[in-house]
């Protein structure tokens, strides 16, 4: 079972008060749950510095419009720890927002203002996830870091739904932004199991 540690970064000390105060209150031990350990990091070079240190499988990534830089920081932690989950906090009404944190590999996006009940769901379904991937692993490698392979086929399919949100779902354009030919870019939407309809 994956550590219980959340990195919270904070980029609005209220946004990270409230979720703090959710979870602290909702996420106790008891019930075969097991401690949460929350970690605050200011910012995404303090989030950067304190995910190389201390590992956490969960992150809560406030994500501010138009374009934060938040969605170069997914793909700098993705890079850094491709197994940790990162679940965007997007306000409610920027729906365009939310789609390209997906493409570029948030694990879930969960809306601001927060609704304390949709907050516990998202982090234990992450947490869950996180376990049996984890498991996965130990099953299939003996506990050993990820092959070549796999690690190209999470970033094909990272490139794939990132090349389709920036185009709005435009195939030809999607192929052209990826440097393939429409047959090459159908072959590798099947590859992966991405739908665009």
């Amino acid at each position: 079972m994956v550590p219980r540690t959340l990195l919270v970064v904070v980029t609005d000390p209220a946004l990270a008060g409230q979720v703090r105060g959710v979870l602290d209150s909702r996420l106790k031990p008891g019930d075969g749950a097991h401690a949460l350990r929350i970690l605050a990091a200011d910012g995404l070079d303090g989030a950067s510095e304190m995910l190389t240190a201390q590992r956490p499988p969960l992150i809560l990534l406030p994500v501010s419009p138009p374009d934060g830089p938040e969605l170069a920081g997914v793909t700098r932690f993705l890079a850094e720890s491709p197994a940790t989950k990162i679940i965007a906090l997007v306000p409610t009404d920027h729906r365009v927002l939310a789609v390209r944190a997906v493409a570029r590999g948030v694990h879930e996006v969960c809306r601001v203002p927060v609704d304390g009940e949709e907050l516990v769901l998202v982090v234990e379904r992450a947490f869950q996830r996180a376990d049996l991937e984890l498991e996965s692993r130990r099953l299939e490698t003996g506990d050993a870091p990820p092959t070549l392979r796999l690690l190209r086929e999470v970033a094909e399919r990272r490139a794939l739904l990132d090349a389709l949100a920036r185009t709005g779902g435009n195939l030809s354009a999607a192929a052209r932004a990826l440097g393939v030919s429409r047959p090459t870019l159908y072959s590798l939407l099947r590859q992966h199991g991405v739908r665009t309809d």
